[in-house]
């Protein structure tokens, strides 16, 4: 994760105090946890997603004023987008997905819904045999060590646990 995709799960850009962080995490969490949203599947999920990124600025606050991309077309809401993709995933039968820092990745029967994943603006990761959904301006950086999913899960906190939802599934880390 980079200081801007942390910024954007919040939609959070310019000259930032660490009070603007708390209320922006503050609104976030009181929109998303789950034990407000019972009834909706994908609120655990977003929530990590929300977690991942208010630890990781909390940790890199001296640099956040610094190191903000300064193209505006990096700044937006990444955090509706991943709302956004959770429903979608969710209305899909067979799929099993799980938020890991501020991607998702998906597995489950996604043969059967691969043309629709690839709308969504989901990729293919061959190594892992598993589709992701990343924040666009995230860029693979060739030369890096390639992790597995749990080495990837102990450096963002999460472990598994399988919850259904009816038809859907959700991969639940917490």
């Amino acid at each position: 994760m980079t200081i801007q995709e942390a910024l954007n799960i919040f939609g959070l850009s310019g000259q930032l105090t660490k009070e603007d962080i708390k209320k922006a995490y503050r609104k976030a969490s009181l929109k998303h946890h789950p034990d407000r949203n019972k009834d909706n599947p994908i609120a655990a999920e977003i929530m990590k997603a929300i977690n991942a990124a208010f630890d990781f600025l909390s940790a890199n606050f001296d640099k956040i004023n610094d190191y903000q991309a300064s193209d505006e077309k990096s700044h937006y809401n990444y955090g509706e987008e991943l709302e956004r993709v959770l429903s979608e995933l969710t209305a899909l039968a067979g799929i099993v997905f799980e938020v890991i820092g501020n991607w998702v990745w998906i597995s489950g029967d996604t043969k059967t819904h691969k043309d629709v994943l690839k709308l969504m603006g989901c990729k293919w990761a061959s190594q892992k045999k598993q589709w992701f959904y990343r924040p666009e301006e995230h860029k693979s950086r060739r030369n890096r060590k390639e992790h597995t999913l749990d080495e990837i899960r102990e450096m963002y906190g999460t472990n598994g646990q399988r919850k259904s939802y009816g038809r859907k599934t959700v991969e639940n880390r917490a």
